[in-house]
């Protein structure tokens, strides 16, 4: 049986939706499982219901950026492009998209993808198995995933609308990599970078890209979802000023915006004709870090005094203005093998923190502390720094620019302790060890190389069931609790705000805006 055919049969969901509407009422959201327009395909071409919807984001897309989804490709890029499966956002369990199927060797080190084949791209050509070759190819040497696309010996197309993946080694979370990354036209693309339109499979067209932050979409006709998408037409531009989008929502002249911090959203409270949406299982993890090999940070006693130091209802409520969540764990409370105690390991004991500390004779141990300087770190670094203060640390704040800070975590120069974000742990704890920097085994900001680390990760790849996957994340979260060089503070929720005239806006797990369903009224 595949495993899309075994998806239909899974238990409980695990994630889900929280819609906050001032004065409305709850906006259900989620996003269309592919299985429920299996049967429909292209022929029938959408009403729209609205001339257009304009939309204001923070971040523009680049064309050359497109072939993998990094940090910075915006969640829109979806409407464009489309992937080989999609995360169903409460159970992550992937489920059928231009790939309808896929069958698995007996040790799972094969997979057969059979595509669909009533997708085209938007010039009219139909996708073919070299456009799946050739982006999964492109996507090993250049996708925020790499560290496991790397893990695939051989892609190639094994027959017509079919494309056949060899694993070196079994890897249980290779479908949020195929998730993660969108399939482009093979044709289109020299260097792994686009032409000035892109030509994608999605329910829009890309028609301009005007002054490098206004995008202008089209509806695709020839879509494979039937009845998508309702839009004639959507634009969006790039606005990094969260306080010039929400006065481009209240005034009319954006329908939805994202991107904005959580905090910056209560101007909205009391307002009927907004509503404020927010993607449980789509976050940010914002974390304290710490270099193991930096004194007085050698001494796990030290590590863990911080995870008791610091306050995360306070940085959830001050920091995220209520849109985030607070944990011990960096990933999601109802991952399979987490238990309750395991997320709420550490509350905020000041008391706890400086016995620790005196313990370790670390007791009044100066520190460094980096972080972006940005609004929301700044917030953060002040009410971190106040904490760790109040259970007997000195701080020493150092705040640089992004493109100054990203080099040292992604290179591990930071030395004592630092104050950063990443999101690959909102879809697998092993995708979050394998794959970001700040957790990733063998080579993370914390230089942690402990060969415990690197076992639990090889256990997680070789997983073959969900009872297996469920024991070794329980295990790997013990590993975090217990070593504490990556002290979780908040999941920030990826929050959208939209006038009430728009209805059934979606995200997929991944955070990716689903448009198709979306529509507007007087």
């Amino acid at each position: 049986m595949s495993d899309a055919a075994r998806h239909r049969g899974l238990p409980l969901p695990r994630r889900g939706f929280l819609g906050l509407s001032a004065g409305a009422a709850l906006l259900a959201a989620g996003c269309r499982s592919a299985t429920e327009d299996a049967a429909g395909g292209a022929a029938a071409s959408a009403t729209a219901s609205a001339p257009d919807l304009q939309i204001v984001y923070g971040a523009a897309p680049d064309p050359t950026q497109l072939l993998h989804r990094g940090p910075d490709t915006p969640v829109f890029v979806n409407l464009v492009l489309d992937r080989l499966v999609d995360l169903d956002p409460q159970t992550l369990q992937p489920v059928p998209w231009l790939a309808t199927s896929w069958e698995w060797n007996a040790d799972r080190t094969k997979v057969v993808l059979k595509l669909r084949e009533d997708v085209t791209f938007h010039d009219g050509r139909p996708l073919s198995p070299d456009d799946v070759v050739f982006s999964l190819t492109g996507a090993t040497r250049t996708s925020q995933v790499k560290p496991l696309l790397e893990r695939l010996a051989d892609i190639r197309a094994s027959a017509a609308n079919e494309v056949t993946l060899t694993l070196a080694k079994p890897t249980s979370n290779l479908f949020d990599a195929l998730a993660f990354n969108p399939v482009v036209d093979a044709r289109g693309y020299v260097d792994g970078k686009a032409a000035e339109k892109v030509n994608g499979t999605g329910p829009f067209t890309w028609q301009a890209f005007k002054g490098g932050n206004q995008l202008d979409l089209a509806r695709y006709d020839r879509y494979w979802q039937s009845g998508q998408p309702r839009f004639e037409r959507i634009t969006v531009r790039s606005v990094t000023s969260s306080q010039a989008a929400l006065s481009a929502l209240q005034s009319g002249q954006s329908h939805l915006i994202g991107a904005v911090p959580g905090r910056d959203l209560k101007v909205l409270a009391g307002n009927r004709a907004v509503t404020v949406q927010s993607a449980k299982a789509s976050y940010q993890q914002a974390f304290l870090g710490a270099n193991v090999t930096s004194k007085p940070f050698d001494d796990r006693r030290v590590r863990q005094a911080l995870q008791y130091a610091v306050d995360r209802e306070r940085i959830v409520a001050q920091v995220y203005g209520g849109y985030a969540e607070a944990s011990s764990l960096p990933w999601p409370a109802n991952t399979p093998g987490v238990t309750p105690d395991q997320v709420t390991r550490y509350p905020h004991d000041p008391e706890k923190a400086r016995g620790l500390l005196r313990e370790a004779g670390a007791e009044g141990a100066r520190v460094p502390l980096t972080a972006a300087n940005s609004p929301v770190f700044s917030s953060l670094v002040e009410l971190v720094k106040y904490d760790l203060e109040q259970a007997g640390f000195g701080v020493d704040v150092q705040l640089l620019d992004n493109a100054a800070l990203q080099p040292k975590i992604q290179q591990g120069t930071l030395e004592g302790l630092f104050i950063a974000n990443h999101g690959m742990v909102s879809v697998s704890p092993l995708s979050g060890i394998t794959v970001s920097g700040p957790l990733q085994v063998g080579r993370n900001t914390s230089h942690v190389t402990d060969p415990a680390y690197a076992e639990l990760q090889a256990r997680a790849f070789a997983a073959a069931d969900e009872r297996a996957r469920a024991d070794v994340n329980h295990e790997l979260s013990e590993y975090l609790l217990t070593e504490s060089f990556h002290i979780t503070l908040a999941h920030a929720w990826e929050t959208y705000a939209f006038a009430s005239t728009v209805h059934d806006v979606a995200t997929s797990a991944l955070g990716y805006l689903r448009l198709g369903d979306t529509r507007r009224t007087a």
